[in-house]
């Protein structure tokens, strides 16, 4: 297994260097006191992960037998299983809501499947269009499909914008990464503002949408800052049981050029995860008693201020 581990490193992982260190530490390592499969898997994680601090690169076990192998594509059925799945969580998709003062809140905690999710994030968009600010809550998002990045910053742009650019390891190739030309439903359009929420267990594809949104000054993140992985990652089955996750690509942003690996995404607020929500709102609302709004307007303003917290 440790070979087959070292195979994967050495043909696919994004950082050579590091594939090159870890293979010597592997061969040597003492495994001795895994107690089981799961527990062996969870070793070799933490000597991986303890080295190149990369948070993508694991190697998993499963008691339950693979239905494939070999190229590590999934049976139709497994696909079938996780498209199940993914339906019944709505594709990550936990609320869609307007708060009061015609805020729009969009919650979603993973990203999976980004064409079986498109109806559905273009049923959110289109029932926030009319909102007058926009927070998407990214806080308990652990990522998942990279391609529902462009999907969802799409309604956020009125043209075709660059987001980031892709490089991958195998074949030596970057891949640009744009928003569509055209969406489903109504697009909300770059007019308005919009805020990023995020935590410390933001993560990967979650943090993707959050950096590229950050550095195209489309919207402001209000939280925390996030976990740190800009290494999207393959599955490889090794064999009937173990398959492991391996980081063959990185994410680098269209105007720094640079990744948010091992720093994650700062917040330009920076508050406790759990105030996030309730600053993103004080925020907008602050921002409309500055617009000076008429006096019906401004007493409504003002007591949604004072519902949210004393001294709003």
């Amino acid at each position: 297994m440790i070979a087959s581990v070292i195979d994967q490193l050495q043909a696919s992982y994004i950082d050579v260097e590091q594939a090159n260190k870890l293979a010597p530490i592997l061969r040597h390592a003492d495994f001795s006191q895994a107690v089981d499969d799961e527990a062996f898997a969870g070793a070799v994680t933490a000597l991986m992960q303890g080295v190149t601090k990369d948070q993508h690169l694991r190697l998993l076990y499963r008691a339950k037998q693979f239905q494939s192998r070999g190229s590590g594509v999934p049976a139709s059925t497994e696909i079938a299983e996780w498209q199940a799945g993914w339906k019944r969580d709505n594709y990550g998709i936990e609320r869609v809501e307007r708060l009061p003062g015609n805020i729009g809140y969009f919650k979603i905690n993973y990203f999976w499947d980004a064409a079986g999710a498109a109806p559905s994030i273009a049923a959110a968009m289109t029932l926030l269009a009319y909102t007058d600010a926009l927070i998407i809550d990214l806080r308990d998002n652990g990522g998942g499909d990279a391609d529902e990045v462009p999907l969802i910053a799409s309604y956020l742009f009125d043209e075709r914008t660059h987001l980031s650019d892709f490089y991958r390891r195998e074949g030596n190739i970057t891949e640009q990464q744009w928003t569509y030309p055209a969406v489903a439903g109504i697009r909300y359009g770059k007019a308005k503002e919009v805020y990023v929420l995020t935590s410390k267990a933001t993560f990967s594809a979650a943090e993707g949408l959050a950096y590229a949104l950050k550095n195209l000054k489309r919207a402001t993140i209000v939280g925390e800052t996030t976990r740190g992985g800009a290494h999207p990652s393959r599955m490889r089955r090794l064999n009937d049981h173990y398959e492991m996750m391996v980081p063959a690509s990185t994410v680098r942003d269209h105007v720094t050029g640079k990744d948010w690996e091992g720093v994650g995404v700062l917040p330009d607020v920076s508050v406790p995860a759990e105030e996030a929500l309730t600053m993103a709102q004080v925020m907008i609302l602050k921002k409309r008693l500055a617009d000076k709004p008429n006096a019906e307007n401004r007493d409504e303003i003002r007591k949604r201020l004072a519902a949210l917290g004393p001294g709003r």
